[in-house]
Formats: C-alpha cells, structure tokens, sequence
C-alpha cells in the first residue's frame, strides 16, 4: 500500500463510479461508423469489398496489438520489479479484457476476409490467384502448404488462442489480491464478477505473495509467445498479402511497433481519465516523464528496424523484394502516405520527446500520444491496402471504409476497456511496489523556483 497517498479513497470510488455518459455516446457512434463504413467499402467501391475487409484487417491487427500490448506492459513492470509504472499497471491491464472481442474479429475475418489474398485460389484481387512458386520451387516449395486456407486458418486460431489463454491466467493472478483487498472492504457493495476472479481466497497478504509467484512463473513463458505469436501475426495476416515478398525483421518490428502504441494509448488513456478513476496523485509528471523516455526509445526502435529492413532490399535490388517497397515509396497514390507516415511515427514524436518539459505536462502528452496512435494507424494501412487496391486511395469513398472502420474498432475498444476500468480498481492497490523505494531520486532540472 502506497506510503504516500492513501488507496482506500481508490477502492471506494469503484461501486458509484459509472462509464461516462460522453464516451459511452461517442463509442458508440464509432462503432455504428465503423459498421456503415464497413458496408459503404463492401458494397459501394466495387472491388468485391476486398477494401471493407482490408480495412477490417487494418482495425484488427491494430486493437489487436493494444490488448495483448496491454499484457505485456504489466509483464514487464512485474518481471523488471519496476515501480515507476506500476500506477500505469492497472490501465494497461484493462486492454486486455478487449482481447476475446478481437479473438471473434480474428474469426470473422478467418472465416470471411480470406478472399482479399492473391494466394486464395478464392482471391478476389485482380490477377489472383498467384503461383506461390515462380522462381525455384525446390527453395519454396513449403510456401503452397503454408498459406493453405485451412491451415491457415487452424494456425491463427490455435496460435492467437494459445497466447490468450495465457494472458488470461496471468490477468487473473494480477487481479486478485487488489480485487480481494477491495471486496473484503467495501462487503456486499462490491461487483459480483471479483468473486470469479477471487476464487474463495480470504487472506490478502497470503493472495499476494502466492499471485505474484504466479505472475513471475508466467512471465518467461508470456514473453516468448508474445514474440512468437505476433510474428506469425505479422507473417501471416500482413506479409502474406503480397506472398511473393519477405524481410525477417518484419515479425518483430510489427509486434514492438504494437507495443509501442500501446505505451501511446496508455499513455493518452490516463492523461484523459485520471480524474475520473481517481488516480492524480499517482499519475504524476514524473510517470509521464518516464513513460515518454520509454515511447522515445519506441520510436527509435521502429526507424531502425524499418530502415534495417529496407536497406538490405535496396542494396540486392530482386524484383520479388523491392516491388513491396516501390509501391509503397514511389507510387504517386501511395507516396504521400508514405511520407505522412515517416513524419507522425518518426520525425515529430522523435522530435517532441526529446523535450523533458513537453512529456511532464498532461495536455501536449495527451496530444503527442494521439499523434503516435493515428500515426501506427495509417502505418498498417500503408501495410496493407497498397497489396489489395490497385487504383488511386484517395477515393472518398476508400478514405472513409478506411478511416471509418478504425474507429469503429477503436469504438469497441473504449466500450470495453472503458467498463473493465469503470468497475474495478484502476490501481493495483494490493501491490508493495506502489510505492516508491526509499532510494529513490528523480532528477529535475534547476527551473529558478518555476514547475513544469
């Protein structure tokens, strides 16, 4: 319990809190957007709806990477005993109750958006389906096998399923020692979905200690599915529309690109809803200030890894390679985008975070956060409506199935995670490592007697 600030005022603001009535008006027109938009691309463009789905894609992969990102973020402030996030722990935590949501995404899309592929004998792109083997196909020969719908599918399904599973186990160890603590204070008052979580546990200390050795038991195993699991994400759901081109590297930059919008989104989620789930005094400049130096070095990762992918496909000039990046870089429909898209994950979020004023001060972070997260919006869709739409994507009517069936996603996102916070504990007030360590010291610059 945090020697500082008293928690007890956290957990009794939990059965009067509601979901705001502002955003749950505006999600919900989001998400009838998204659904309009959806059938607009499907049924207006003429293409068979392979843009309705490929903006579908675009919207899954996206909450995809925010709720499993969400995990990922408390894996890492428990594994790395990490104090400075833990009031951030909670909040990220929450993404991951959108995860079954996306999981029903993944099986729509399996089940129904396949046909946006060149390697479907199904394909509904012009001039699929595409021979997986026109080079060599003693060295390729595996790729027909592999990008089999069935097997495809089974894959995403088993895989995607695999990691949730996990996340699911682990979310219930990091849950039920502040859900215990919190009902054994507020009684009768409490949700009555804790006691699923709790489980008949009664001793608060004995529940921490036993959760917490749990949670580091699972972490090493999260990790490495995590790695695993969103590479084939990355493989299987993106690279494989254009099933002729490959870079090792894609893998892990998709799924630390991810990782890094969720670090944007929480970032944003928290500068917005701090007051309302009662959490200012925790929610310091301080923990911005830290959380902007790690969003920095996401921002340095994702430049070097994507300029580590094209380099190499510049300096061997194979046709199979460089028509992905031509397209994307070259193409007057497509450069502008691209561009676009260098400024907003690269150049201004690089720019602006190397001020430390800027990432203690709660609306220019807000409003960074929100640059980043539009920014890694149209980077997946620079990923994939260039391998779908051969014609010019400034069509309105392509712009708003784009734009329009993100925010539905986006949308169904604020709904859930919005009422995962609205109903439990937005701090893990169980946790010893909320408070801070005796040692600790956070610089600050001389400012003459003026805050930042």
């Amino acid at each position: 319990m945090s020697a500082q600030f008293d928690v007890k005022a956290v957990i009794d603001g939990v059965p009067s809190r509601t979901f705001p009535a502002v955003a749950n008006g505006v999600s919900i027109a989001m998400i009838a957007l998204g659904v309009v938009a959806f059938l607009a691309g499907w049924f207006g463009i003429g293409d068979g709806g392979a843009v309705a789905w490929g903006a579908f894609l675009v919207g899954l992969v996206y909450t995809l990477a925010l709720g499993q990102g969400g995990v990922m973020f408390s894996v890492l402030m428990s594994g790395t005993w990490g104090r400075w996030g833990r009031p951030l722990k909670r909040i990220a935590e929450s993404f991951a109750f959108f995860l079954p949501v996306a999981y029903v995404a993944l099986l729509v899309f399996l089940l129904f958006g396949l046909k946006i592929y060149p390697w479907n004998p199904s394909t509904i792109i012009e001039g699929g389906p595409v021979d997986l083997h026109p080079h060599s196909a003693d060295v390729i020969a595996s790729k027909p096998f592999w990008l089999t719908p069935w097997f495809f599918r089974i894959r995403l399904l088993g895989t995607v399923g695999f990691m949730l599973t996990l996340d699911f186990v682990y979310l219930r160890a990091a849950l039920a020692p502040d859900l215990l603590m919190a009902k054994l204070r507020l009684g009768a008052r409490a949700p009555q979905w804790w006691d699923r979580i709790i489980g008949g546990r009664t001793d608060v200390d004995a529940t921490t200690i036993a959760c917490q050795n749990q949670q580091s038991f699972l972490m090493p195993f999260l990790g490495w599915t995590f790695a695993l699991v969103m590479s084939f994400v990355a493989f299987d759901l993106v690279m494989s529309l254009s099933p002729m081109w490959a870079a090792n590297m894609f893998g892990a930059w998709t799924a630390v690109s991810g990782f890094w919008l969720t670090l944007a989104t929480i970032g944003f989620t928290t500068m917005l809803a701090k007051d309302w789930l009662g959490i200012s005094p925790w929610g310091t400049p301080n923990v911005t200030h830290d959380l902007g130096k790690l969003m920095l070095a996401g921002t340095m990762f994702w430049a070097y890894t994507g300029f580590a992918q094209i380099l190499p496909i510049w300096y061997t000039d194979m046709p199979e390679e460089t028509n992905f990046l031509l397209i994307r870089l070259f193409l007057p429909e497509w450069t502008w985008l691209a561009q676009t898209v260098g400024i907003m994950c690269f150049v201004a979020p690089f720019t602006i975070l190397l001020s430390r004023g800027i990432k203690k001060m709660r609306w220019p972070f807000l409003g960074l956060c929100a640059l980043i997260m539009c920014g890694i919006f149209l980077e997946r869709t620079l990923l994939v409506m260039p391998s779908i739409y051969f014609h010019d994507p400034r069509n309105p009517l392509v712009v708003f199935t784009s734009i329009g069936t993100w925010l539905g996603f986006v949308g169904a996102f604020i709904q859930v995670v919005g009422r995962a916070l609205a109903s439990m504990p937005a701090l893990v007030v169980s946790d010893p490592n909320l408070e801070t360590h005796p040692w600790d010291v956070h610089v600050h610059a001389l400012d003459h007697g003026h805050g930042h």
